[in-house]
């Protein structure tokens, strides 16, 4: 691996793990926001509302830790790269693995936002179908 590559790579991925963070910590607040306005919905979708908004929450939580180890392993790895470069190019396979792990865990949070996409459709489908049987209860 060339010299200034060895520290450099992890680098590159930070700007797109920084967006994904704001992106993410954005949804979470309003997630929050979300609960304050389940008093206003009606009892049948209240508590499926509840219960899907709390899965949700532990899948920001779960992605928001994700990234922001993936950001403390790529920034760890950038950092031994540049040391490696300076002084101990032998262990050029520690900077490799650090990155791994970093990018294992964007995965691991691409899967966990993913599967907050999937619950957050369920809640909206089941806030349609409510709207749609209180429209057909009003024309009645």
């Amino acid at each position: 691996m060339e010299s200034n590559a060895l520290w450099l790579t992890p680098l590159i991925l930070l700007p797109g793990v920084a967006l994904l963070i704001m992106s993410t910590s954005t949804r979470y607040g309003q997630v929050h926001a979300d609960f304050q306005g389940l008093s206003d919905l009606p009892e049948e979708v209240k508590e499926l509302a509840r219960e899907l908004l709390f899965k949700r929450s532990a899948l920001f939580r779960n992605t928001l830790i994700s990234l922001y180890i993936s950001v403390g392993l790529l920034a760890c790895s950038s950092l031994l790269g540049g040391l490696v470069n300076l002084w101990l190019l032998d262990y050029a396979w520690a900077v490799a693995g650090l990155t791994c792990l970093g990018i294992a865990s964007l995965v691991f949070a691409a899967i966990e936002l993913i599967r907050e996409s999937l619950l957050s459709m369920v809640l909206m489908e089941e806030q349609g179908r409510q709207l749609e049987n209180d429209g057909q209860g009003v024309g009645k």
